[in-house]
């Protein structure tokens, strides 16, 4: 479709859309990606949650629910049709053709976390050569690591990675000593951390098993939207178009910079004393 026609169905889809009542959209959100998206019984919370509803607000012509889901059964939502959109993936266009995205959101950080004992046998060495024979923890449906080299060595098998559902399952599986590194958003895995310590899944306080290691990337989520049965969605050019110019000016307003330094306030200065040390690239 190109760009004048689809501000043409913008335009036809806006001025019908006062004839009637909000329109009710369904979006799926991550429910286990604490501070970013994750649920409290039915109730989605986290940082994208906080700012798609202060941008949803601003579209009286639509009246949104946000329905929180296992990531995985989401992506098979999304891939399949059978929803509008979901948040909050990552750039992946050649493993998900199936998936629009919207602006960029909210910019994240990839890091390597490991046993620390694990980590002092790695200082000053590269990632991910000098990874061979570890096995790495990854959450279930996601594709965070792009990097070339460590794809290669995963296919010719020099590299282990383990999935589990969610930052908690690696992290206790980091403690226990059943992964040597669990590779997640460096804020993620501080919050997750930060909870596990308050709940007593630790047997002490201290954190200097854990060391965090080099910095990969920067990603930046989004909210995807399905390319699948599209006419199950006659409105979704219009909605994608409106939510891009709110989250513009959300960006502008310094919105989105005051939601997530109010969850960055939310990490206690002892994390940093406790083991959670830079190790060289």
């Amino acid at each position: 479709m190109t760009r004048l026609s689809i501000l043409l169905l913008a335009c036809v889809w806006h001025a019908t859309s006062w004839a009637g009542a909000p329109i009710d959209v369904v979006i799926l959100c991550d429910a286990g990606y604490p501070p970013y998206s994750y649920a409290e019984g039915d109730e989605a919370k986290g940082i994208y949650t906080d700012i798609l509803r202060i941008a949803f607000t601003r579209m009286p012509d639509y009246r949104v629910h946000i329905r929180p889901v296992p990531w995985a059964r989401g992506l098979s939502e999304l891939s399949q049709g059978r929803a509008l959109a979901l948040y909050p993936p990552y750039r992946r266009p050649d493993e998900r053709p199936w998936m629009d995205y919207s602006r960029p959101i909210v910019q994240e950080t990839l890091v390597v976390f490991m046993r620390t004992e694990v980590a002092r046998t790695l200082e000053q060495e590269s990632f991910p050569q000098a990874y061979g024979g570890l096995r790495i923890g990854q959450n279930r449906g996601f594709i965070n690591i792009v990097d070339q080299n460590y794809q290669s060595m995963l296919a010719r098998g020099e590299l282990r990675q383990i999935y589990s559902k969610d930052n908690r399952t690696n992290l206790a599986m980091l403690y226990r000593e059943r992964l040597d590194a669990y590779i997640n958003d460096r804020r993620a895995v501080l919050w997750e951390l930060e909870q596990m310590r308050r709940d007593g899944v630790f047997d002490h306080d201290s954190l200097n098993w854990i060391a965090e290691g080099p910095w990969l990337s920067g990603e930046e989520g989004y909210l995807g939207y399905t390319r699948i049965n599209t006419s199950a969605y006659p409105y979704k050019d219009d909605f994608k178009i409106r939510l891009d110019a709110i989250l513009s000016d959300l960006e502008r307003e310094g919105v989105i910079y005051r939601i997530v330094k109010r969850y960055d306030a939310f990490y206690p200065l002892e994390l940093q004393a406790a083991g959670i040390q830079g190790v060289s690239q």
